[in-house]
């Protein structure tokens, strides 16, 4: 006689399948981000060599940071995000994989180009704006490109001179941001790092 499974067995085969489920879900989201992590970690690469490149073609300086757009009645000075895009000739290298919403995709004027381009998921440190690459003294320490919040507008982001840091940083990387570093190479750093280089030289040509 064939014997089937009682409502006790069925209820036990459940009750592990969803405690499995409940430790196994985590370390597979933690992985996926892992991953999304190191995909942004190659775009923060990317970024930093065409900046790198830019330098070069223009007497080693790098770009102006952001300024009024046309929409704001400025004559639209070319941000870096803008700037070094010959170089990258990819603006999806621009967008962090983990960012649902990045900047620039709400743009309010259709008739103003750079702020409709102007779609990133990285800010810029105000003390690498139109910076020459002669004067950095440490350029493997001074952060170049940050990860920012999708709430925040592009333009720059320091904790020595910006308010609102603790917003404006990314912390959407297992605790961290990806940045990119003045010599052209990049690496995660934890939120409780970032904030600590307060008034030293990773937020500061020192």
């Amino acid at each position: 006689m064939r014997r089937g499974f009682t409502l006790i067995e069925l209820l036990v085969v459940i009750a592990i399948i969803a405690i499995l489920a409940a430790i196994l879900f985590p370390v597979f989201a933690k992985a996926r981000e892992k991953a999304r992590q190191s995909s942004c970690l190659s775009n923060m690469k990317q970024i930093g060599l065409a900046a790198m490149q830019y330098a070069q073609d223009y007497d080693e300086m790098l770009p102006i940071g952001c300024g009024a757009r046309p929409s704001q009645g400025g004559t639209g000075p070319r941000c870096q995000h803008l700037a070094i895009q010959p170089y990258m000739k990819n603006t999806q290298v621009m967008i962090c994989p983990s960012e649902s919403s990045p900047h620039g995709a709400n743009a309010t004027d259709q008739t103003d180009v750079e702020e409709r381009t102007l779609v990133t998921s990285y800010g810029v440190n105000v003390a690498a704006r139109q910076l020459k690459l002669s004067t950095i003294l440490q350029p493997a320490v001074l952060i170049h490109f940050v990860d920012v919040n999708s709430g925040t507008i592009i333009r720059n982001v320091s904790p020595t001179c910006c308010t609102g840091f603790d917003g404006r940083i990314g912390v959407r990387h297992n605790g961290g941001s990806n940045c990119s570093y003045l010599d052209g190479h990049a690496k995660w750093q934890s939120f409780s790092t970032l904030k600590g280089g307060q008034g030293q030289s990773m937020w500061e040509n020192l």
